[in-house]
């Protein structure tokens, strides 16, 4: 150990050239420091987090990895000040001992208690920031952030790191990739359960078709779970089951098409049958349950009421509150619960419609055609932000048509075509004049956002 101390003090430089031979001299010593955890917590004592943050991060995932500490809430307290101090320099440089050490801080602090979660959750997001070599870049600790966010039920604190468009995936040494099919999946799955928490309902279901229209030779549990979120929360927000897109893995379709609650909910719900519902979430409340969709399903249970208001305000013009009453399955005599009901529908926004207190009567009406500023600048916004899609798009486009491996791939291909058709390049062979002129197709690994916030 004294060893691994005295080069972490040498070679802790601002010079590559240091940091590169510290980093191999910890990878080879990799096994003798888990060998040695116990002698760790001391070694520490003699480093700082802000000049010798490489050194440290290969210590302490050695540390957490043996699972070896004098005082766990110590480490703990630790490792949260090391990942907010820490150098942002050194810190990429030891990007894969630095996902292992939050994987596993993340892991300790959710078994050690709230307190701790709602602690772990600042020092994570400051990896994060410091780990991705751009805000675009998603990297293995995104998840175990998004996680302790969760347990913790801290759902605004995710909301920056969520917000954030991502476009690229961490790459270690510009060759293998440290994210994981698991940590990939997780990430979105994990982010659309914020966004539920949140009640950001649309945003929740692209982070869930994500999740479901990834490449996929076999189910993963992670996308069997999202695809049971995506049918209740497309009930609780559209009235409707939407269709997986047909881009979406056939293995994904194959799930989606065998029967269980899900369907039996969503059937229910196009009947307009709240019985029914209440039947299925009670036959199934010990699956349900083990799914951790309980309060999901009570949740849109209780939106079939709201969706039958949506469709009255299609059909009528005024009706009374115990004709709306009868329409929604409540007993006539009971005004003041559907009065109740469709004032808060009209104060967030789900109906316009008027109540006359005097009469009982409900005026339904249309919709403000009129658009204010804000929407305005709403629609300004969502115009810039495609128009900046399509531009990365075609930079996209334009260096993987550019890339060595991509021309490479067409020289190949035309090498194998019979020598008449050969006369012009692949990439640039003109089509016959009757055709109509269309763009070229996209590369399959032409990178379009994974997600926008």
């Amino acid at each position: 150990m004294e060893l691994v101390i005295s080069q972490i003090h040498t070679l802790s430089t601002r010079n590559d050239g240091d940091l590169k031979k510290l980093k191999d001299f910890l990878r080879h010593e990799a096994e003798s420091l888990k060998t040695n955890a116990h002698h760790i917590d001391q070694a520490l004592d003699t480093l700082d987090p802000a000049s010798h943050t490489l050194g440290i991060a290969f210590l302490l995932a050695a540390q957490l990895g043996a699972a070896v500490f004098a005082d766990k809430r110590k480490t703990l307290v630790y490792v949260g000040n090391f990942l907010k101090a820490a150098d942002e320099q050194q810190l990429k440089k030891a990007s894969q001992p630095v996902s292992t050490l939050c994987r596993s801080y993340a892991q300790m602090a959710i078994e050690d208690g709230q307190a701790a979660m709602v602690q772990a959750v600042l020092p994570l997001r400051c990896a994060v920031e410091k780990l991705r070599p751009s805000a675009e870049t998603l990297t293995p600790v995104h998840a175990d952030f998004l996680r302790v966010c969760l347990k913790a039920k801290a759902y605004p604190f995710a909301s920056p790191v969520l917000d954030q468009p991502i476009y690229d995936i961490s790459m270690s040494n510009g060759s293998s990739s440290q994210m994981t099919p698991q940590s990939f999946l997780c990430y979105f799955y994990y982010g659309a359960l914020l966004r539920i928490g949140m009640k950001e309902y649309q945003l929740a279901l692209q982070m869930l078709l994500v999740v479901l229209t990834c490449p996929a030779s076999c189910l993963s549990a992670i996308q069997a779970d999202a695809y049971k979120k995506y049918v209740l929360v497309s009930l609780k927000a559209h009235g409707e089951s939407q269709a997986l897109p047909v881009y979406a893995s056939h293995i994904v379709q194959r799930y989606a098409a065998i029967n269980g609650y899900v369907q039996d909910l969503a059937e229910a719900f196009k009947a307009g049958d709240t019985a029914a519902m209440n039947r299925v979430a009670e036959e199934k409340a010990a699956q349900i349950q083990a799914d951790q969709n309980t309060g999901l399903v009570k949740q849109v249970v209780a939106s079939l009421q709201r969706h039958k208001v949506q469709l009255l305000t299609k059909t009528y013009l005024t009706l009374s509150l115990a004709e709306i009453a009868k329409e929604l399955g409540i007993e006539e005599s009971k005004t003041a619960e559907v009065e109740e009901l469709l004032f808060d529908m009209i104060s967030n926004g789900e109906i316009n419609a008027r109540i006359d207190q005097i009469t009982g009567n409900v005026s339904f009406e249309d919709d403000s055609e009129d658009m204010d500023s804000a929407m305005m600048e709403k629609m300004q916004d969502k115009l810039a932000r495609i128009l900046e899609l399509a531009s990365r798009l075609a930079s996209f486009e334009h260096e993987v048509a550019s890339s060595e491996a991509y021309i490479r791939k067409v020289a190949t291909l035309e090498a194998d075509l019979p020598p008449r058709s050969r006369s012009r390049p692949l990439a640039v062979r003109r089509q016959p004049r009757r055709a109509v002129r269309s763009t070229a197709a996209a590369p399959r690994c032409s990178r379009a956002p994974l997600l926008s916030g």
